[in-house]
């Protein structure tokens, strides 16, 4: 059997700039997020599976023109634990999109 034809990825761990990860850990501790490690320069966090990884930086543009995308389910039950957290943007109503 050829290799290449099986090879695939099975995932990505997003690896994103923080300002302070004090501030990360208690912002994604309220979406569910717990610390798997932590050290001066890597904070690693997770929830049902899914693992962020960030770096700290001193440059508040990188934070700010970085995002990621994750994959859910239970959308609807999801956007309201996040709702009554106050932490969803005002523009950010929960609508079906094309993509």
């Amino acid at each position: 059997m050829n290799q290449a034809a099986t090879a695939r990825l099975t995932g990505a761990i997003p690896t994103l700039a923080s300002l302070s990860f004090e501030e990360t850990i208690r912002f994604y501790g309220r979406l569910g997020f717990e610390v798997l490690h932590s050290d001066l320069t890597f904070l690693l966090l997770h929830r049902d599976g899914v693992r962020l990884s960030f770096w700290l930086t001193g440059n508040r543009r990188i934070p700010q023109a970085t995002s990621c995308w994750l994959e859910v389910t239970g959308i609807a039950a999801l956007y309201e634990q996040f709702n009554a957290l106050a932490i969803v943007h005002r523009r950010g109503h929960l609508e079906a999109k094309p993509w």
